[in-house]
């Protein structure tokens, strides 16, 4: 199997520039998802009445959404890196 080559020149740059935001944009939304998830968390298990679906549920519903937001941030973290690192391969290519 032939190693596929980055592409060169400005495409290659545009690319990686396009990537590397789309990445740092998702990172964005992540924390912004985590800060309205766990913002209503505290108000659930603190309030006079206990939910109706038990403390327990509302715990794994709050701990499925930490792990959806875990890998929601490591997919945003990798796609900038992968950005970045097609803007460098464009501009070694030089």
């Amino acid at each position: 199997m032939a190693a596929q080559e980055a592409p060169s020149g400005s495409a290659g740059r545009s690319m990686g520039i396009v990537i590397f935001t789309v990445g740092i944009a998702l990172m964005a939304v992540v924390f912004v998802l985590a800060i309205l998830t766990f913002q209503q968390l505290p108000q659930l298990l603190a309030s006079d009445q206990p939910p109706p679906q038990g403390i327990l549920a509302v715990l794994a519903i709050a701990a499925a959404r930490a792990v959806f937001l875990l890998v929601m941030g490591y997919v945003s973290s990798l796609m900038a890196s992968k950005g970045l690192d097609l803007y460098a391969a464009s501009r070694a290519s030089r």
